[in-house]
């Protein structure tokens, strides 16, 4: 029961937040000029098996995972399996898979939100909100007992040397799903095109 009014607290700001983001306007453009501000509120699993993202109680800072990292939320699963930077975005390889029995899950990628070295000393930490194009998932739906595989792109970053990505987004169903990813990046290879 208490797990339900946490995670109803939580889905509840993220939309609040979605909300005042976008103005009030729904399917509002991202404004490209002002990234999308996150504040990662959530933990990721202690080791990249199926643990729920839970807040952060103690305010203590997020647990960082190697890749791929994955998650589930009610029954639907979301895998990071690697990360590719472009001059112009940067993008993740993801696999969400519905394990629902009745549910549909709807994408909208451009609630994805990035932030870098989240608390590292002397390297720049920055906030990108999602790229205007992700052909793999917009307008995509999951059908109950289906996956989808592919790439998922946010804002290019401009710090080269990362030591750490937050990466956070949520799906609709009938209710709607928030994901958090804490990923270490230290000596990490980045796919590049």
């Amino acid at each position: 029961m208490v797990k339900k009014i946490v995670l109803g607290l939580v889905c509840g700001s993220i939309v609040f937040t979605g909300a005042v983001l976008m103005n009030g306007t729904p399917h509002a453009a991202q404004d490209i000029d002002n990234p999308v501000s996150i504040d990662s509120n959530y933990v990721a699993g202690t080791d990249g098996g199926d643990e729920k993202s839970a807040p952060n109680k103690s305010g203590s800072e997020p647990q960082l995972q190697k890749m791929p990292v994955t998650q589930t939320n009610n029954g639907v699963e979301v895998t990071v399996n690697s990360i590719r930077r472009t001059g112009q975005t940067t993008d993740f390889e993801i696999t969400i898979k519905n394990g629902t029995e009745k549910e549909t899950i709807t994408v909208d990628p451009s609630r994805l939100a990035v932030q870098s070295n989240h608390s590292s000393q002397g390297k720049l930490s920055e906030k990108v909100g999602a790229s205007p194009t992700n052909p793999d998932f917009t307008g995509v739906t999951i059908l109950p007992g289906k996956e989808r595989h592919g790439w998922i792109s946010g804002q290019a970053l401009t710090e080269k040397d990362l030591d750490n990505l937050l990466v956070e987004f949520s799906l609709d169903g009938s209710e709607q799903r928030a994901f958090s990813f804490a990923i270490d990046c230290k000596n990490l290879k980045f796919r590049t095109l």
